[in-house]
């Protein structure tokens, strides 16, 4: 049975995961208060609550292409969470979850955290993995030549 708190964090979760899209419009402290409130309601709720706002998307052809698949999603929460138990981990939870919107706000997540580290350090969170691997990074500017990446100061506050 959904208590009022329930049904309260559901409404949260649905337009804060709707609001994704609008992100990158945001000023630099409401993107930060966004991906804040998203990780606090997805582990407010458990997955079956969860689920019952975003329903887990029914492809099950994932084991034959490694990929994240219906059946996938439901052993993760078996094994690492269980259906009635609260999520706790709101960012891990998003990046195991098999629906677009959900997916599409995990991505729009880790850009705000990929953000914040680049603030903090200079560096972003694939520049930092790219630098610790020895990985080369490049850009290519519209006439399709590639130029070896230069990390940029950090960001500014806007």
């Amino acid at each position: 049975m959904r208590s009022s708190q329930d049904i309260r964090n559901q409404v949260i979760l649905y337009r804060l995961v709707k609001e994704a899209i609008f992100v990158d419009e945001m000023r630099w402290k409401e993107r930060t208060g966004w991906a804040k409130a998203l990780d606090m309601t997805v582990g407010a709720l458990t997955p079956r609550l969860f689920d019952q706002v975003f329903p887990i998307k029914k492809t099950y052809d994932g084991k034959k292409w490694s990929c994240k698949d219906y059946f996938s999603v439901v052993e993760y929460i078996d094994e690492e969470i269980g259906w009635d138990e609260k999520i706790g981990g709101g960012f891990e939870f998003l990046l195991n979850y098999w629906n677009h919107d959900v997916l599409f706000a995990a991505v729009k997540a880790m850009n705000v955290i990929s953000d914040w580290h680049k603030r903090r350090t200079g560096e972003s969170v694939i520049e930092r993995f790219a630098r610790e691997n020895g990985i080369p990074m490049y850009t290519i500017d519209s006439n399709g030549n590639k130029k070896r990446y230069e990390p940029n100061s950090i960001l500014s506050e806007d």
